[in-house]
């Protein structure tokens, strides 16, 4: 058998690097890269592999310890949606909530609080859950001249907490937490009543402060109104007596 010269094999190699030179050209020219589109899937390029529940929730978990809580959020979502029957789904449901709280979003962390709550009725996490959500009510109000109906929820919460979880350790966080919420709608109460006595009118401000003193006793005495209250009910009785029919003057001229 004759040996091939050397000249033609040297050829044979220089043509097939030229044919696949212009293969190359040809499939990667007018903007379109055929060569990626035809054989990317030989090398598993250009494909993001799904993250698995564990990772994302595992994501979560760091994100929350290095307090990126929108990234907490982003991944726990993910989580929730994407596999919502996995054992880690209970796990996204819970940090929804304290990331939205870490976040100072405390309207949404109660609706993410109250859904865990009704969702998972008997789970262990529960009275800390109520405590969150009573402590995501009580946040969302804070200033005593707002409207206390947020803070009003957060008392029924605590009671809640601690009457159906007695002797646990969120339940003694919210009876002491109960008296900062009430402390809170006394000197809304106050502010109320006081104003309508400036105003003269006195059976408005003599309703407020009597059910103030009635509905919170204790709040009173921590906040020291007692001796104010009663200066002032005195005086609204006086006023009362002397105008008879228990109008004010404002009342009577139409306001």
């Amino acid at each position: 058998m004759k040996a091939m010269p050397a000249r033609r094999t040297l050829s044979g190699a220089l043509r097939c690097a030229t044919a696949l030179s212009l293969c190359t050209l040809l499939l990667t020219g007018c903007g379109t890269n055929l060569l990626s589109y035809y054989f990317d899937d030989l090398f598993d390029s250009g494909h993001t592999i799904e993250p698995t529940p564990e990772q994302l929730a595992w994501d979560g978990m760091e994100a929350m310890r290095a307090k990126k809580y929108g990234k907490a959020l982003e991944s726990f979502r993910k989580l929730k949606e994407r596999y919502p029957y996995s054992k880690y789904a209970i796990l996204a449901e819970l940090k929804i909530g304290d990331a939205h709280f870490y976040k100072k979003n405390y309207e949404e962390a109660a609706l993410a609080y109250e859904e865990f709550v009704r969702l998972h009725p008997r789970n262990e996490a529960v009275p800390y859950v109520l405590y969150q959500l009573g402590m995501s009510q009580y946040l969302a109000s804070p200033s005593m001249d707002r409207d206390q109906d947020q803070t009003r929820k957060a008392v029924e919460t605590f009671q809640r907490l601690v009457e159906v979880y007695p002797g646990t350790e969120y339940a003694s966080k919210a009876q002491a937490q109960l008296l900062e919420c009430e402390k809170r709608i006394a000197a809304h109460e106050f502010r109320i009543g006081r104003m309508y006595y400036r105003m003269g009118k006195y059976r408005a401000a003599q309703l407020r402060l009597t059910r103030l003193q009635e509905d919170y006793p204790q709040a009173v005495k921590k906040l020291g109104y007692e001796k104010e209250i009663e200066k002032i009910l005195a005086d609204c009785r006086k006023c009362l007596n002397r105008q008879g029919d228990g109008k004010s003057v404002w009342t009577r001229l139409g306001f």
